[in-house]
């Protein structure tokens, strides 16, 4: 019978919780005293691993790579490995004036045209792939998908390369979550019991050693791990601009005005010019099978935040199913048909569009089973995904808010003085 191999590593991102874990494993015996448990217990709770992957977006904050620069010299002192990866694509790039193309762009040209271009599998970073689909990280009512894309499958992908596929390996990853975060373990995709990934397991150590943000710095400065030269704190590490961001960390954005406030305003910019709602309505508002829209269309008005199509303004569901009721409704319902546009309920549509054909249709007896309900109107999708005074702000909006919160803070400091 063939022995499964395991290996522990870490999912290095460059911030608090897992420079501390990293500062830790460096300095295993003086974590231990410190943390007042045995080195045998430390071992147990935070099992000792093979190497530290840190996952580049291309989009971290300038302190968070030189946490990462300050972590490899000090890991190579202690010869543990700490490994840089990132995200590729295959592009095709001009042979004269470099420009690229993704995949489709060049197929679509000519056998003449094509042979100007080469193949190269390089780096793509998460603001590329943002500009290039016309994208928002994050959508009104959808998944957070970028850290998976950008960074876990990554590093998974690193790790069945380096020790093997789930055939012949489990890769255990330890993770920066602290014990007050118990909520991101629970949405922590690969930890979805329907997205685990076959040789890939996650754990978290702070958890069990029960180290909050706080506690996390203390220990860093305990281990002396001073990456500035100055006692300065590691930061928060994440894309400049995530759409999880603070109103804090906005305005830390905004007054550093550097390349992540660019690629905001870009990102944001770029969204806005491809409304993918609009080019549904001029490509006919065909849906697939499931009710949803093709690549590069969107059924709802992201962009503008409200259309005033009927088929956009309500939508005729069956309302109160239980999920079992779901799964045993009879024919001709289908998880799509459980949502329709006002015009697919008038056709008898129950399936919705697929290449432009009817699948099925309804009977008068079963239209009478929906129910008409208004769309939410969400307001435009913004790259930040928080509200603020009760509103969602585009990124120039920040940065008016910012200004304004600027100006108000001299004319009072003026009035204090003059006073």
């Amino acid at each position: 019978m063939k022995i499964q191999k395991k290996v522990n590593l870490l999912a290095f991102g460059g911030g608090v919780d897992s420079t501390a874990l990293l500062a830790m494993h460096l300095e295993r015996d003086k974590a231990a005293k410190y943390l007042g448990m045995s080195r045998a217990k430390l071992d147990e709770l935070f099992p000792p691993f093979e190497a530290a992957v840190f996952s580049d977006p291309g989009s971290e904050w300038p302190e968070t790579y030189e946490n990462i620069e300050y972590a490899k010299n000090r890991c190579e002192s202690a010869g543990v490995e700490l490994v840089v990866v990132r995200h590729h694509l295959v592009r095709y790039f001009h042979k004269e004036t470099n420009k690229a193309l993704q995949q489709k762009q060049w197929k679509s040209l000519s056998d003449d045209e094509k042979e100007q271009y080469e193949q190269r599998n390089e780096p793509y970073t998460i603001s590329e792939w943002l500009l290039d689909g016309g994208m928002l990280p994050l959508m009104p009512g959808a998944s957070h998908i970028c850290s998976m894309r950008f960074k876990g499958q990554v590093q998974q992908e690193w790790g069945d390369s380096r020790f093997g596929d789930a055939s012949v390996c489990t890769k255990h990853w330890s993770l920066g979550i602290e014990k007050d975060e118990g909520g991101r373990t629970d949405r922590f995709t690969a930890n979805h019991s329907e997205n685990k990934i076959k040789g890939h397991e996650y754990n978290y150590p702070l958890q069990g050693l029960e180290m909050n943000r706080k506690e996390c710095l203390e220990m860093l400065k305990h281990l002396g791990w001073d990456y500035r030269g100055d006692g300065s704190p590691v930061k928060k590490s994440s894309c400049m601009w995530c759409p999880f961001c603070k109103e804090w960390e906005v305005d830390r954005l905004i007054d550093a005005d550097g390349i992540g406030l660019k690629e905001a305003l870009a990102i944001e910019e770029k969204f806005v010019e491809t409304d993918k709602h609009a080019k549904w309505h001029e490509a006919g508002m065909t849906l697939n099978r499931g009710g949803r829209c093709n690549a590069g269309h969107h059924r709802m008005p992201y962009a503008t935040g409200w259309c005033d199509h009927p088929d956009c303004t309500h939508v005729y569901v069956i309302k109160g199913l239980t999920s079992k009721e779901k799964k045993n409704y009879p024919a001709p319902y289908t998880p799509g048909s459980w949502k329709l546009t006002p015009s697919q309920l008038e056709k008898g549509i129950f399936n919705t569009y697929y290449a432009g054909e009817i699948q099925s249709s309804l009977s008068e007896e079963e239209k009478k089973r929906y129910t008409k309900i208004p769309v939410k109107n969400h307001g435009p999708a913004r790259i930040i995904s928080k509200k603020y005074d009760g509103k969602r702000k585009s990124m120039k909006e920040h940065i008016q808010r910012r200004k304004n919160s600027l100006i108000i803070g001299e004319v009072t400091k003026d009035f204090c003085r003059n006073d």
